[in-house]
């Protein structure tokens, strides 16, 4: 029941973001309707930097048509026959929507630029990021690597070592080839307890 309540908080918040209750709201509180927008993209993240503010352009492009005929229609001296187009243009609603226009459409500009901006640096940062912490890792792992060679490197060698004085301390039976007599001598070489000459043990 509680994760269900979540679902619905974000749903509902999902609902108040969206395009057409952000336009709506920018008609009657311009302020409210910009903090709207800026919420829109810690809900939406990346996946929607540039859709709100095309939708705003081309929102305001739509409603500044008519303007726009009657601009041309002015300045240029000649009569479109759109029906009820001096209707609409007469009614008392009609400059609210052209300065509605206009704002939505420096708005949509504005928060467009931004969005680029943010979007540009944001890739940068995360490049940036992304490379020292691939360097750091990389650095890590071979150090880690460096260093467990270097105890294998160690073990093998006090192993080496450790066979190496084993062998020394090993007695071995050996004839001095001088006076013929047998001796005991520790490791491969010494000397003979009769002639006092040098022996040395010979694996066969």
């Amino acid at each position: 029941m509680r994760l269900r309540n979540i679902f619905n908080i974000t749903s509902f918040t999902k609902f108040l973001l969206s395009i057409p209750i952000i336009l709506l709201v920018l008609y009657f509180l311009p302020v409210l309707g910009v903090i709207m927008l800026i919420a829109r993209y810690f809900v939406y993240g990346s996946r929607h930097y540039y859709r709100a503010p095309i939708v705003l352009l081309i929102v305001s492009l739509i409603l500044l048509i008519p303007h726009g005929l009657e601009l041309a229609m002015a300045n240029f001296g000649f009569e479109l026959t759109i029906p009820y187009f001096r209707e609409f243009i007469g009614l008392g609603i009609y400059p609210s929507i052209t300065e509605y226009a206009e704002r939505i459409f420096i708005i949509g500009i504005v928060i467009l630029i931004v969005s680029a901006i943010i979007k540009t640096l944001g890739e940068k940062i995360t490049a940036k990021l992304s490379s020292k912490l691939s360097g750091a890792l990389s650095n890590y792992f071979n150090q880690k690597e460096q260093t467990r060679r270097e105890e294998i490197k160690l073990r093998t060698t006090e192993a080496e070592e450790r066979i190496e004085n084993s062998k020394k301390n090993i007695e071995h039976v050996v004839k001095c080839p001088h006076c013929g007599k047998v001796n005991t001598v520790t490791g491969t070489t010494g000397k003979c307890k009769s002639c006092r000459n040098a022996i040395q043990y010979k694996e066969k």
